[in-house]
């Protein structure tokens, strides 16, 4: 009479050892993220700039509206010739374009990005565009909101050809300082911030338009 001995197989658990060399593989992966945060830590404290969240989604925000700028003609009256709905200088920009959902109720908004006087915030002021003679009564109001704090200063310069109506110079495009009174958007904006006690460091913010022409006519009436 034989005896038959049992078949053991291979348990499915991990080993002693499996175990282990897991332990140590997750013991490195942990040092590893530990150093890369470290690290991000001090980049970031480097800069000085504990707002960073802040200065992010302003640049984000602004690096959006800026390039859904629409060049709307504004019709001519009798002392101004016909010219896109744009005015940039220095200080300040005021344009038409598209804001997120969270601003309205979606279509063509008129937005200023500018400094205060006496002040160190960067505003934004929007409004619905008037578009047909459909709309009557008084302008939409204008609403506020702050963007960046702690500013010590912004300032505005506009890349492109400029002419005369819709003919551009023959000579090379180059930034300006002012773009306003014409009949096509600058080919690129730029936007330069600097902060209190230089606290922060933001690089500059340069946008390129995506619309560069649009069939769409304002009379200056609706505007009032």
């Amino acid at each position: 009479m034989s005896v038959h001995r049992p078949y053991f197989t291979r348990s499915a658990a991990f080993t002693l050892v499996e175990l282990l060399v897991a332990l140590v593989l997750l013991s490195l992966l942990f040092v590893l993220l530990t150093s890369s945060l470290q690290f991000g830590t001090k980049v970031w404290s480097r800069t000085g700039d504990e707002d960073r969240p802040e200065a992010v989604a302003a640049e984000n925000f602004l690096r959006r509206i800026l390039s859904e700028a629409r060049p709307i003609i504004i019709e001519a009256d009798p002392n101004r010739p016909r010219r896109v709905f744009f005015t940039g200088n220095k200080e300040s920009i005021r344009f038409v374009t598209i804001l997120p959902g969270q601003f309205g109720t979606g279509g063509f908004y008129e937005v200023a990005i500018y400094t205060p006087q006496n002040s160190d915030r960067v505003e934004m002021s929007w409004r619905l565009f008037r578009r047909t003679n459909a709309v009557v009564g008084p302008a939409f109001p204008e609403q506020h909101s702050i963007l960046i704090s702690r500013v010590a200063s912004l300032r505005f310069s506009y890349f492109g050809e400029r002419g005369a109506g819709y003919i551009r110079s023959e000579e090379p495009p180059r930034w300006y300082d002012d773009w306003r009174d014409l009949q096509y958007l600058p080919d690129l904006i730029r936007m330069h911030v600097e902060f209190v006690e230089g606290e922060k460091v933001w690089p500059d913010l340069v946008v390129k338009p995506m619309v560069e022409s649009l069939n769409l006519t304002i009379d200056p009436e609706q505007q009032r």
